[in-house]
């Protein structure tokens, strides 16, 4: 026990944080100490159900609470939470984050990361995501600062395959059994996407390989495919016909909008205290489907994600078998899971 490595990790209860948690805590090298606002919320109870993990209560933007949780580890995973935060504070406690894990002597820091779509898109605003600008600010700001010190690794996810069940992607099911894809994506359009239930393997492999994952911005992703591909997918899985239809973003947004006039940070509720950082779900995922749409991502290098994970799901109908996915929507991503929790229903937004 002597020999294990301490953790600390920020967005433990999310739907990436969860298998980190999880990956590191079995692997038997590593305690982990899960920063969380509320530790006797079930997600919080799982983790703390694991062996070699601790719950600290705090939160991500109060830093007496970062000093605390980044006091005496070895390493850090932190998955700041923009929708709650919103652009300008995940800016500022993104830095602060990294600021006092060196000064709290952490010796490896990873930064959960999106790609900075606004640089990728050479600044055209029109690619403006705010969620995806935060966060890519700060990682190029870790990997900036060198890696004398406190090493440090960007992990890097596009869109989630596990959106499938949950969120954006979910399909609608037909009175005749059959499931559509209704939503902005050309037909031709692939999207990187990433299985969950892999990245946890990946940041084992971050933290047992510091010589060669400091620096590094690992991108990862499980397939590159269409909604034309991931329809013909799921008929091939479930036998149940399946098809794309691709409309305008507006015609998209007045029934995917989660309420009338939503922020993208939706879920603090349409009386939250906001300022002109904060977008409007409109105006931020109109920019992200453009950006997706548009090809701006530059190709992941699969070579380097199969000497990492070699038994790494690779094709979205593997990983479609792998769940058992039939359609149907089932909880994943936390900020939904709490807004239908507080509001009394379910929802696929």
């Amino acid at each position: 026990m002597a020999d294990i490595k301490e953790i600390a990790v920020i967005g433990g209860t999310g739907a990436q944080g969860i298998p980190v948690v999880q990956a590191l805590a079995e692997s038997g090298r590593y305690g982990v100490r899960v920063l969380t606002r509320n530790p006797n919320s079930a997600r919080a109870r799982k983790l703390a159900g694991l062996p070699n993990v601790t719950l600290l209560e705090g939160a991500q933007d109060n830093q007496q609470d970062l000093h605390n949780l980044f006091r005496g580890v070895y390493g850090a995973w932190v998955n700041t939470d923009g929708f709650t935060l919103g652009e300008k504070d995940e800016l500022f406690y993104g830095f602060r984050a990294y600021e006092i894990a060196r000064s709290e002597r952490v010796q490896h820091y990873v930064w959960a990361n999106i790609e900075y779509a606004m640089d990728a898109a050479n600044f055209d605003e029109k690619y403006y995501c705010g969620h995806m600008e935060s966060k890519g600010r700060v990682g190029k700001f870790i990997l900036a600062q060198g890696q004398d010190g406190m090493k440090s690794t960007l992990f890097s996810t596009g869109p989630y395959m596990d959106m499938l069940m949950d969120g954006m992607f979910v399909p609608v099911e037909q009175p005749d059994g059959s499931f559509v894809w209704i939503n902005p994506a050309r037909g031709d359009v692939k999207l990187p996407l990433i299985a969950l239930c892999d990245v946890g393997t990946y940041n084992l492999w971050i933290f047992d390989n510091p010589s060669e994952s400091a620096g590094m911005d690992l991108q990862v992703m499980t397939d590159n495919v269409s909604f034309a591909e991931i329809a013909k997918t799921f008929t091939e899985v479930t036998g149940k016909p399946a098809v794309h239809k691709s409309i305008p973003f507006e015609e998209y947004a007045s029934v995917a909008e989660p309420y009338p006039g939503a922020y993208v940070n939706w879920a603090l509720g349409p009386d939250a205290v906001r300022d002109d950082s904060v977008m409007s779900w409109r105006d931020n995922f109109g920019a992200w489907w453009r950006y997706w749409g548009d090809g701006i991502t530059k190709a992941r290098d699969t070579t380097v994600l199969d000497k990492i994970h070699p038994r790494r799901i690779k094709s979205l109908k593997d990983w479609m078998k792998y769940v058992g996915y039939d359609g149907k929507q089932k909880n994943v991503l936390k900020m939904v899971e709490d807004w239908s929790s507080k509001n009394g229903r379910s929802s696929n937004k």
